[in-house]
């Protein structure tokens, strides 16, 4: 069995700047973080081919709606300046512009930590949610605290609902 957990992001029209991740543990708010929902014109020096960052295009803004995920995946044999070590939780559309977005082909979001960049201390991805690596550090730390079966914490197996918005 698994408590009820939610993370509520709410990100600045203007994806130049964090917004905020709350986490709720059946319904009680646990922690809040900056994070950053903005996308890239570029990958390294080649153009992504999407300089309006669309959120329903490849390495756009991160579409706004609702997700959910089953946890945490490993990281530690990723590229750790653009994931972060502490792992990354793989988000799957529900509704709203996150399941257009979806059924346009952009898959694969995630919310993940990394080397810092130029807008206000984080990098942008690729249409993912990037908090610091500290933050992702204690995310990881209350989703793991959520699994009430230790079978569920070993494999790190947790409903996890995301609510994306802009405000």
């Amino acid at each position: 069995m698994t408590r009820d957990v939610h993370l509520n992001v709410l990100l600045p029209k203007n994806r130049n700047h964090p917004g905020r991740l709350r986490i709720e543990v059946s319904g009680v708010p646990k922690a809040e973080f900056p994070i950053l929902g903005r996308g890239s014109t570029k990958v390294g020096k080649k153009p992504t081919g999407n300089p309006s960052l669309n959120p329903y295009l490849y390495a756009g803004n991160t579409p706004t709606g609702t997700y959910t995920s089953q946890g945490l995946e490993d990281t530690s044999h990723w590229e750790q300046s653009s994931y972060g070590p502490w792992g990354a939780v793989q988000l799957r559309a529900v509704s709203g512009d996150a399941l257009v977005a979806e059924k346009l082909g952009r898959t694969g979001l995630l919310i993940h930590g990394g080397a810092p960049g130029r807008f206000e201390g984080f990098r942008s991805t690729l249409g993912c949610l990037r908090l610091s690596n500290d933050d992702m550090f204690r995310l990881r730390n209350f989703l793991l605290e959520a699994a009430e079966d230790p079978q569920a914490r070993a494999c790190t197996e947790i409903s996890v609902t995301v609510t994306v918005r802009d405000w």
